[in-house]
């Protein structure tokens, strides 16, 4: 009929320096920015006052937004090194840089004497001052570790279930055999022959790639 697609929203920052990729896979994927500022982008529709104690002035934009690409980040980062900062991490995020191997931050909250240890840079952790920091170091590498708490439905799930908060908290509805070792809470699927069990465990944290490849269409 002719008609012209609507315009596209525009994008609710400029540049971003913690970026968020939500779980959910379709594409192209929803990220939102965790950055702290003192006035959300005009294109931002929720705007809420950054966690805290006491107010700091500072605020986040809440809006998730499909895109390709989320933009450039706000601070060059520092150089990435060639050797892991971190032994293992549970709050593994890959830097949006579409370059191989990645480039990859490790958002776990740390004791101030372990951070400062082991990373270059370190920052804050949102909440109550003085508290945890967490390793601003990026590491350019293929392999970004392993987990330091295993997911209690073990290193991969098929059906995954997870909230929008960062990080966030998962659970797999995958029925298996056996539960994995680390489950605490492994039920019976009813009426099941032979028997298969579920793992009612929640974890904070990605919940890892698929067991099973997706069918190719």
């Amino acid at each position: 009929d002719g008609a012209e697609a609507p315009p596209r929203p525009p994008k609710p920052w400029d540049c971003c320096d913690n970026i968020e990729m939500s779980p959910l896979e379709i594409f192209p994927p929803l990220y939102r920015c965790n950055d702290e500022v003192k006035q959300c982008s005009a294109a931002c529709k929720e705007c809420v006052e950054a966690p805290g104690d006491f107010p700091r002035g500072a605020f986040v934009c809440r809006d998730w937004y499909s895109t390709v690409d989320p933009g450039h980040m706000c601070t060059a980062p520092d150089q990435p090194t060639t050797k892991r900062p971190w032994k293992c991490c549970d709050s593994i995020v890959q830097l949006p840089q579409r370059i191989f191997p990645p480039f990859w931050r490790c958002d776990d909250e740390l004791e101030p004497g372990k951070c400062t240890a082991a990373c270059k840079s370190c920052r804050e952790a949102p909440g109550p001052f003085p508290g945890p920091l967490i390793c601003e170091d990026v590491y350019w590498g293929a392999d970004p570790g392993p987990l330091c708490t295993p997911r209690p439905w073990g290193k991969c799930c098929d059906k995954a279930f997870c909230n929008k908060m960062n990080p966030p908290t998962c659970r797999c509805m995958d029925e298996v055999n056996k539960c994995a070792a680390a489950c605490k809470d492994c039920q019976r699927v009813e009426s099941s022959e032979p028997p298969r069990y579920v793992c009612k465990d929640r974890f904070t944290g990605q919940p890892g790639p698929m067991c099973k490849p997706r069918a190719q269409n």
